[in-house]
């Protein structure tokens, strides 16, 4: 059960792959699990927090110490930013910090995500995550193509493979809401995958016997949810509805037959609170009573 008031702190998926929400009550940031929720959020676009700071040595997220307030494009302050330390495009910084360099010395992976048709995008993440890299982005499908020492050589492939027709290295999750709305096939994903790997292996001289399939769309538990339904929640400040899916930072819930898709991050770093009555939610093509 969610707490009455908190603010959103987090969106991620656990050790065993599930998804869940960081919720800062007081000085305390704790997890709850999402699926299976009946929500009935209101969020105070007002005021954006700081969403605090993630402390890697003891694996845990810590409240912002200052309770500083940010801009509308930020999640953390620059004080928090700092004590962090983790800056996904190392390679594109002209020093990295303490924490950054210790993870980059650690195993890390490069894979190629699905997402629909022709959209595949190429990353890395660390090997001890396992896939939930791919799942906080939405992947529908994966392909795991190696496991390298470090984070700079595995940055190495991903920078050669970026280049290539048909691959992206970054796709923003307002295309990811667009994208949920097309049909899934494994099989045809499947395939796209199969056949961007053999042009890559062909384009940099590089072969990947290890490479190996990850099937993601279990862990959204979309199975049975018509997505071409769904509609999307842009800057919405309320959440509603009962939780049916997760696919990356996208929730969709179910209310009276509507299907309502919602990226969280964007409402992380504001506070929220249940609401008891009725909430009016305004949709693109109606407008809901909620009870």
């Amino acid at each position: 059960m969610l707490p009455s008031e908190f603010l959103l702190s987090y969106a991620s998926f656990n050790a065993d792959n599930k998804p869940f929400i960081g919720c800062q009550v007081g000085d305390k940031i704790e997890r709850y699990e999402l699926f299976g929720q009946d929500l009935s959020l209101e969020f105070d676009f007002s005021v954006k927090y700081c969403a605090g700071w993630v402390d890697f040595e003891n694996r845990c997220s810590q409240i912002c110490p200052d309770y500083a307030t940010v801009d509308e494009k930020y999640e953390n302050c620059l004080k928090c930013r700092d004590k962090t330390g983790f800056n996904p495009a190392f390679y594109n910084a002209n020093s990295v910090s303490a924490q950054q360099e210790k993870i980059n010395q650690n195993p890390h992976f490069v894979y190629l995500a699905y997402f629909a048709p022709n959209v595949i995008k190429v990353g890395i993440s660390q090997e001890e995550r396992g896939i939930r890299r791919l799942l906080e982005q939405g992947a529908r499908l994966a392909i795991k193509l190696e496991t390298f020492s470090s984070a700079l050589i595995a940055r190495q492939y991903e920078a050669k493979i970026s280049k290539l027709d048909g691959i992206v290295e970054t796709l923003p999750v307002h295309k990811k809401l667009e994208l949920i709305k097309l049909p899934f096939d494994r099989v045809i994903g499947e395939k796209e995958l199969r056949q961007k790997l053999l042009e890559i292996e062909q384009k940099i001289g590089v072969s990947f016997p290890k490479s190996e399939l990850i099937p993601c769309e279990d862990y959204f538990q979309t199975a049975g949810v018509d997505l071409s339904r769904v509609v999307l929640m842009k800057d919405c400040s309320q959440l509603v509805g009962h939780v049916r899916s997760i696919i990356g930072s996208i929730v969709i819930t179910d209310y009276d037959d509507q299907l309502l898709a919602y990226n969280v991050k964007k409402l992380i770093g504001y506070r929220a609170q249940k609401v008891d009555g009725e909430i009016e939610l305004d949709l693109p093509t109606e407008q809901l009573t909620l009870f």
